[in-house]
Parts: C-alpha cells; structure tokens; sequence
C-alpha cells in the first residue's frame, strides 16, 4: 500500500484532468500536437514508475513493453493524417491491451491481494480520451463526470424500458442467474453505490465514448437511418465482451449486445455520451445486486 497510493494519487490526479472539459481545453491550448502527444506519453509512464520502483517489480521488459505501447496510442493522431483507416487502427490499438490483459502482466503487485493492473487501465482510459478529443479534435457530443438533469432522466428512462429484455436474454443463455448480493440492508446500499459510481465513472463512461461516441457516431454521420448505426455499434460492443473471463463467452456477448441496443438508442435520442452512460452504469449496478454468475 506504501507503493500504491501515491502512485493512486497521481493516477487519479491525470484521470480526472482528463474527463473535464475546461481542462482538456486548457491541454488542447499547448502549442503543437507532437508537443501535447509527449505530455501525454510522459505521464502515462509517471505512475507505473513510481509504484514499480517502490514495490520492487520493476522490470526492464515490462517498462519498454508500456513504453511502447503508450506512444503508439499517444502520438497515432499527432503524426497521422485524419482518415477513416487510422481512426480504425485507434479504436484496436484501445482495444488490443484490454482484450489480451497485458496491464496485468506488466503492472505486478508483490501481494496477490492487491490488484494494482487497475493502474494501467486508468491509464489506458484517459490517454484514449486525451488522444480522441484534443488531438484527434473528435467530437462525439457532450462527455464529462457527471451528466445533466435530462441527461439523467433519459438515461433512467431507457434503462427502466430495455432492463427486462436485457435480464431476459441474460437469464435465457444462462449468463446470469437470480441472486440477491448478501449482508444487511446497509451493505447492499453501499455496494450498489460503489458499483453504480465506479461502473459510471470508468467502466461506462470509457466504453460508451468508444463505442457510442466514436463507432456509433461515425455511422450516424455516414447514413440517414439511425437503426444500422446502433445495430452495428451493439454487434461490435457485444462482440468485444466474447474475451470476458473465458474466450469465447458467447453468453455474456449476446447480453452485452441488447445493452449495446439500448445504449446506442439512448445516444442516439439524446445525443449525448453522459446519457447512455447512466444507462450502462445502471444495468451494471442491477447485475452486482440482483444476480450471480450463472
């Protein structure tokens, strides 16, 4: 713990610079892309060092290995040309560590308790969104923390219409099954909470940027119809969760893809990432309450 928390500290520190509009912009005024790409690349590198060298798991390969990898996705829009092919070599360069687990075999905790790999995915996260929306200056609608009012409602509304068909295919694959999370009222209260919050601030708030924000609204631009967007974004989000635990996880695949529906319909009424993200962060509170693992 000695090792982790200030590397944490300084994790959370760059995460939260970057969900915030007024200082992406504060970033986005650095003079030159390459300038603000080794910025990037620097601090992405910051927190496994302190932790590494405290803890004692530095290792040399490991470094040049996150090395590597960060400047990849760093400088990928401050030396390339704005095209259709790079955006897609972006969006599986994000993917490919995250599917592969390659943080936890690069961030190694002296303590089998202690998972400290989360250091790399927070990590992973806020360069992404750094890269997309200053460097690539992409603009997939509003994004920040917290959403608005009617934000919320949408997103609340949609997930009370679409949580039924999302717990029935669920339930029908035997992805999940009926099971009530235990300890007293008190401790299920503050699970939810925990989960809601940490599902809306990174697990929702990355993957409806990626997957809404980027994939979805990409399709929205190309074709008058809505429905072929938010289908295919849905088949692709539905597709990337077959590397969840056991490859391929075809059960957890066909429910990611309904949530993919009804997120992608709330994106697409709404306009904003905030608004699904509510949604996604709310099915994924329902499932750490009210169901277990098949």
């Amino acid at each position: 713990m000695a090792a982790a928390l200030p590397a944490f500290l300084i994790e959370v520190s760059f995460y939260l610079f970057a969900m915030f509009e007024s200082t992406r912009a504060a970033f986005a005024r650095i003079r030159g892309r390459r300038s603000q790409a080794a910025l990037l690349w620097i601090s992405a590198l910051i927190p496994y060092a302190v932790f590494a060298l405290a803890a004692g798991t530095f290792t040399r390969n490991g470094f040049y290995l996150l090395a590597m990898l960060t400047a990849v996705f760093a400088f990928w829009h401050a030396v390339l040309p704005r095209r259709f092919a790079y955006d897609v070599g972006f969006l599986a360069i994000a993917a490919a560590p995250v599917v592969l687990r390659v943080f936890q075999r690069i961030y190694v905790s002296p303590d089998p308790h202690l998972r400290v790999d989360v250091l790399g995915h927070l990590m992973w996260i806020r360069l992404g969104v750094i890269a997309l929306l200053v460097l690539r200056e992409w603009q997939p609608g509003p994004f920040s923390l917290w959403p608005q009012a009617s934000e919320w409602r949408s997103g609340l509304i949609w997930f009370a219409v679409f949580i039924l068909p999302i717990a029935g295919v669920a339930i029908g694959t035997h992805d999940v099954q009926f099971g009530l999370a235990h300890g007293t009222w008190i401790d299920i209260v503050a699970i939810a909470a925990g989960t809601f919050l940490g599902g809306l601030w990174v697990i929702a708030l990355s993957e409806e940027l990626f997957f809404r924000g980027v994939i979805e609204r990409a399709l929205l631009n190309q074709w008058s119809s809505p429905l072929p967007a938010i289908l295919i974004s849905a088949l692709i989000f539905g597709s990337a969760h077959l590397w969840f635990h056991a490859f391929p996880n075809w059960k957890r695949a066909c429910t990611a893809a309904v949530l993919g529906i009804a997120c992608g319909v709330v994106y697409w009424r709404s306009g904003s990432v905030r608004a699904p993200m509510v949604t996604h962060a709310m099915v994924i509170t329902t499932w750490r309450v009210f169901f277990n693992k098949s």
